[in-house]
Formats: structure tokens, C-alpha cells, sequence
């Protein structure tokens, strides 16, 4: 897509160059198109995409318009608006040095209270409230095992199997136990467990690197997540 054309659907602005910062768009879990135009849009949406809480989000949604304490007409618009759960949010990105300047000062403010007239929340986020290095590298990868041709419910009744009877292994170790049960191609096997562990039904320690150069690396421990732990049928 290129972004000299109009911005996705929904998108009342496109993303901008500065020369520095990243930007690109992707297809989220729920079929939109979404752009971002820094590393840290590019981590909360990681995050708003592996929620299960989250149905949908948008970026770019609206220009929020308000009037400063001078009088003057103002508007801004905000990163991403968020459905989740039948409510609505809206979530910003920004720097945490940022957040002194007045003019972003009277921005947050005005923001916060247009949301509150709508009943809607306001999420502000941080480089310090965001994915920090490892977990977003291992987010970034796990994204690639997001599809469901990834999913496998014969691989995965035996990964269950195995780490209710352990309470817990290593991924390497975990590939090559359902190796040796399901007589399956490792690479097939890992794409599953890549798959569990990005949608949450498998856990890990994110902030651990699970791969040096596509390889996983040894001794990072797994376990059940919530939903198959508490699942005893």
C-alpha cells in the first residue's frame, strides 16, 4: 500500500514521514487496515492484537476538536480508538519527556474529557508502559505464527497432555517430546506452540528471548496459560 494515496478506511489522516521514525500498516485480528508511525504504536498494537479482550481497533479515527483557554480552536487526532468488550476506548502514544509541553498538556486534557462526555476511557501510553526490547522481539516474532493454519488440535491435545503431566518444560524440549509422540515435522510442531503461545493458551516469560537468529533457544520454560490450566474436562 502506498501512503502517497489515501489512508485505509476509516483513517482520516495517513501516517507521516519525519525521516527518523517508523511507520507502515498492517491487517489486524479483525480484518482492518491499521498504520502506525513509530516503534511505539507498532508495540501497543502487538499488544491490542494478542488481547482477547480487544474485538477491534483503529487507527487514526477521528479529529477530536476543542477550544484552548485563549479561545483559540484546537483539534488533534488520536492514535487509535479500541473496542473492547462492548466498550470504547482511546488510546495515545507519546513520550514520556513529551507529556511537560503545554500544548500536549492542553491536548491530554481536552481528550480526556471528550471521552468522559461520550462514556468512553482514555489509555495514554509510554515507552515505559509499553513492550520493552525483548518482549516486543519476541512479539514481533510470535506475530508471523498469528494465522490459524498454524493451529493444530492434534499437536495441541498432546502439548496439553504433556505440560499437565509436568506441570511445565522447556520449549525445545516440549518440540521434542511432541516430536517423538506424533512422529511430526519439528518445524510444524514449533509453529503450533508459536501459535499457543501468541494467542495465550501456552505462557512464557516474554521479557526472555525465545529465538536467536529463528532458532529457539534452550531452557526458556512454558507452561499451560489460564484457559487450558483451568480446563480439567
Amino acid at each position: 500500500m502506498s501512503f502517497r494515496r489515501k489512508p485505509p478506511v476509516g483513517n482520516v489522516r495517513r501516517v507521516r514521514s519525519n525521516g527518523q521514525n517508523l511507520r507502515g500498516v498492517i491487517t489486524n485480528k479483525a480484518g482492518r487496515l491499521v498504520q502506525f508511525e513509530s516503534w511505539l504504536e507498532r508495540a501497543l498494537i502487538l499488544r491490542l492484537d494478542r488481547d482477547p479482550n480487544v474485538q477491534d481497533y483503529q487507527s487514526q479515527p477521528e479529529r477530536f476538536r476543542f477550544t484552548d483557554e485563549q479561545g483559540r480552536s484546537r483539534s488533534y487526532i488520536p492514535d487509535f480508538r479500541v473496542w473492547r468488550g462492548g466498550q470504547i476506548e482511546i488510546h495515545e502514544v507519546t513520550l514520556s519527556k513529551r507529556r511537560m509541553r503545554p500544548d500536549l498538556q492542553r491536548r491530554e486534557t481536552a481528550a480526556r474529557r471528550i471521552c468522559n462526555e461520550r462514556g468512553w476511557s482514555y489509555v495514554l501510553h509510554t515507552e515505559q508502559t509499553l513492550p520493552q526490547p525483548g518482549e516486543l522481539a519476541n512479539l514481533l516474532a510470535l506475530a508471523g505464527y498469528r494465522p490459524t493454519i498454524y493451529a493444530n488440535e492434534w499437536i495441541t491435545r498432546t502439548v496439553v497432555e504433556l505440560l499437565r503431566t509436568n506441570q511445565g518444560s522447556t520449549l525445545d524440549g516440549l518440540v521434542g517430546q511432541v516430536e517423538q509422540k506424533l512422529a511430526l515435522p519439528e518445524q510444524q510442531i514449533t509453529g503450533t506452540i508459536c501459535h499457543l503461545l501468541w494467542s495465550g493458551r501456552l505462557q512464557t516469560n516474554l521479557e526472555q528471548l525465545l529465538f536467536d537468529q529463528g532458532t529457539i533457544l534452550p531452557g526458556i520454560s512454558v507452561w499451560l496459560g489460564p484457559e487450558e490450566a483451568n480446563d480439567v474436562a
